[in-house]
């Protein structure tokens, strides 16, 4: 009898820390800040072996809030410092009447177009980057999020970068 006992509170024991990792892994997955991602990236050449890279990305699995980042950057052999280099990101919830909440870095402004979309910019001059970052906080009915990232430059004399975007959503 101690013995079935004995060997029933180790099953349980056995049993709880199974339950923790199972647990533990759940929250892991489902957290603010995920190990999975959506990206995407564009890039325009300039003269001189130079070009501009424009990223967007956001988390795929969330339960609350999902980071987000967009990013224009001069790269290449020698990147030079541009007059200006500017980020727009359009951060969106789709789904049906859906809303999000967005944060953003100091140095940018946000713009709510509608409830579900909003607009982060930041035009970041004498940089070679301009890079924009923070969370979006989707409405419950939500069916995924999308960030598209514009980036915009002038470099230098009459080397300026039109306005190249780079998505990161479904299609």
């Amino acid at each position: 009898m101690q013995e079935t006992i004995a060997m029933s509170k180790r099953e349980g024991a056995r049993l709880v820390r199974g339950c923790s990792v199972v647990l533990a892994a759940v929250a892991l997955v489902f957290s603010a800040t995920p190990t999975h991602a959506t990206s995407a990236s564009t890039s325009v050449g300039l003269p001189g072996g130079n070009k501009i890279d424009i990223n967007a990305w956001h988390c795929t699995l969330y339960t609350n809030a999902c980071d987000w980042k967009a990013s224009t950057r001069m790269s290449g052999k020698r990147p030079k410092m541009a007059r200006w280099i500017q980020n727009r990101a359009e951060l969106e919830a789709h789904g049906v009447r859906v809303s999000v909440s967005i944060s953003k870095n100091p140095e940018a402004t946000l713009t709510m177009v509608r409830k579900s979309l909003g607009v982060v910019r930041w035009k970041n001059t004498n940089a070679s980057i301009s890079d924009t970052f923070g969370q979006m906080r989707p409405s419950r009915g939500t069916m995924y999020v999308s960030t598209r990232s514009c980036g915009s430059a002038h470099v230098a004399g009459a080397i300026r970068v039109s306005e190249k975007c780079a998505y990161a959503g479904a299609s």
